[in-house]
Formats: structure tokens, sequence, C-alpha cells
């Protein structure tokens, strides 16, 4: 598998492996006659024959290099007993709960029976995948889901969350112990029913000022990986955190790949991480508006020689045209013929 060639061993190929965040969704008109049987959209993520399917649909449409199981980061707070549901041009809602009662009632939730269908999708999707290509697992970072837990949903005001962190220190500590948990035991169940590498998304890392981001970010991050590799010592791991790659020159000894936003300088990154393997880092609007041949070459160029994975710097836009992905992966194969 190139992707894993890349992950594990650290090698440059050519042309580089390339998948994209979100790549099973709503712009893909297969997708969206799969997704309107569903008016719960977490039904949809638990449904396994369906999972599988749009899985796949983008590596059947696209030369990419690897398939990510189609799912949600917010499965876990779902499973856990805060309900999620999804409401149309907003996204996701939570249920207001009572956290001291969560506390309670979360733990003994049998976390693996609940996600019985996701591992039978993800060992179904690989039984099905060309074997020369790689199966995603994933998981969100303990910080992103508990802020959509304690936001209710998707907020733009992320001083609510560091509020509600500050005035129940004990609360949130324990809150973050708990989807700490949950997490690497998501990553392990996605591993062990057949993902061949992982990515924990921090989609909202910038939104903790950094003197709390070792507390809030690092540190959880770090337990994380010890648990995964502690069961799986050889799958690679992506971490992806939104906002905040100037840190990650301080997380070079955590043997992991870097998932780098559309933001980020990544020749600036390169040369502080010159034997680190990085992933991204598109514009998802410049694929939207089709103006990305400079950025492709950019990026080519930047990484050239060294172990790169093309991707996004964030999701894929709903509304970008398929012929925008076609002919951003026929540059980037002409570029290295």
């Amino acid at each position: 598998m190139r992707l894993i060639d890349v992950l594990v061993h650290k090698k440059s190929l050519t042309p580089c492996p390339i998948w994209m965040m979100r790549q099973a969704g709503r712009y893909l008109p297969e997708y969206k006659e799969v997704r309107k049987n569903y008016d719960d959209f977490m039904q949809f993520c638990f449904s396994s024959e369906d999972v599988v399917k749009v899985t796949l649909q983008p590596v059947e449409r696209f030369p990419l290099d690897a398939a990510i199981i189609f799912s949600d980061i917010l499965v876990i707070p779902h499973i856990l007993g805060q309900r999620v549901w999804f409401e149309p041009d907003h996204g996701p809602k939570l249920e207001k709960i009572d956290f001291n009662a969560f506390l309670k009632t979360a733990p003994l939730i049998s976390f693996k029976t609940m996600l019985a269908s996701v591992a039978d999708a993800i060992a179904k999707t690989r039984a099905t995948l060309d074997p020369t290509k790689a199966l995603i697992g994933f998981a969100g970072a303990p910080w992103t889901v508990l802020s959509y837990m304690i936001s209710s949903g998707k907020t733009a005001d992320f001083n609510t969350v560091l509020h509600f962190a500050k005035q129940n220190t004990d609360i949130f500590s324990r809150l973050l112990a708990l989807i700490e948990e949950k997490v690497a035991e998501l990553l392990c169940l996605h591993i062990s029913a057949g993902a061949n590498a992982v990515q924990i998304f921090e989609s909202w890392a910038i939104a903790v000022p950094p003197k709390l981001r070792n507390l809030y970010l690092y540190a959880p991050l770090k337990r994380i990986i010890h648990s995964v590799r502690k069961e799986y010592p050889s799958v690679p791991i992506i971490y992806y955190a939104r906002g905040v790659s100037s840190d990650y020159k301080n997380l070079r000894d955590l043997d992991i790949a870097f998932g780098i936003d559309e933001t980020a300088d990544i020749t600036k990154l390169r040369a502080e991480l010159p034997h680190a393997v990085l992933q991204g880092n598109l514009s998802p609007q410049k694929l939207l508006n089709g103006d990305f041949d400079t950025d492709v070459d950019h990026i080519l160029k930047s990484m050239q020689g060294t172990p790169h994975i093309f991707n996004l710097g964030h999701g894929i836009n709903k509304d970008t045209p398929i012929a925008h992905v076609e002919r951003m992966i026929k540059r980037i194969q002409k570029i290295y013929s």
C-alpha cells in the first residue's frame, strides 16, 4: 500500500499518495442518493451496509490511495448518552445534559457492543477494498469532541467552553479523561476491525490558548497514542490539529504523521520537521473555485523528495465540482510523469 509505505517507512513516492478529508460525502451524487434514505444522520453512521457503500464510492470514482471509513467524530457522545442529531444548513446539535449525571452513567455503557455495526462496516470495507489501497479509521480528539458536547453543537464562541472548563474544573477534567479513554478505545476498535492507519481530528485546536494547549490538547494526545501503541505498536497515526501547526515541532518525538491545514506554511514546516510525514495542505476553497494549479505546484515542489501525502487543508466543500477533483489528481500525476 503506497500510503502505508509513506506512513511507516517514511518513503518519498512519486506520485505521492492522495486522499481527501471528507472524501465520502455530499459533493458526490452517489452519496446523496444513499443519504436521502435517512432522516437521522446518526442512524446512517451505524448502518453498516450503507457505510461500506459510501466509504468505497470515492475510491471507485477517483484514483485515490486510501478510503476513510464513513462515520462522525460525534459517535462517542452519542453512544455514551448525549443524543446527537443534524439539522439542515446548521450541522450537529447535541442535547443539553447534566454532566454530573452523564459522568455516572457513561462509563457503564458497553462501548464495544454499541459499536458492533461500525466494526462490521470496517471489516466488510477492508475485505472489499482493493488490497493496494489503505483503509483509514479515525476519531475526534477530546478537546474537539468536548467543545461540541458543552456547546450543544457547533459553535463559533469557544469562550463558553473555556469558561465552563475554568468554572467546573473537576467536571471538565473528568469529562476530558473519559473522552480520552473512549477515543483510544474507538481507534483500537477501528484497527482491530481492519483499519490500516488512524487519524485523530483536533478540528478546533486553534480555540485553545497557547498556555492551555498542553493540558487540553497534547497531554491527552500523548496518552491516546500510548494506549493505541500498547495494543497496536506498528499501526501509523496521523494527527490533524487545525490552526496550531506551529506546535508540531514540539511533537516530533511522537513519531506520528502531521496533517497540515490550508493556513500553514508547509515549506517552513518541512524545514522544521525534515523527516516527518506531512499531509496536506491544499485549500478546500481553492479546490471549490478551481483556482488551485499554482498551489498544487507549490505543495509538490516544497515536498519533493520527502515523505508527503497529498490532501486538503480541511474537509472537501460539499459544492466542489467533480471535474475539479479530477483535474487536481491529473495535475499531480502529470507533474510526476
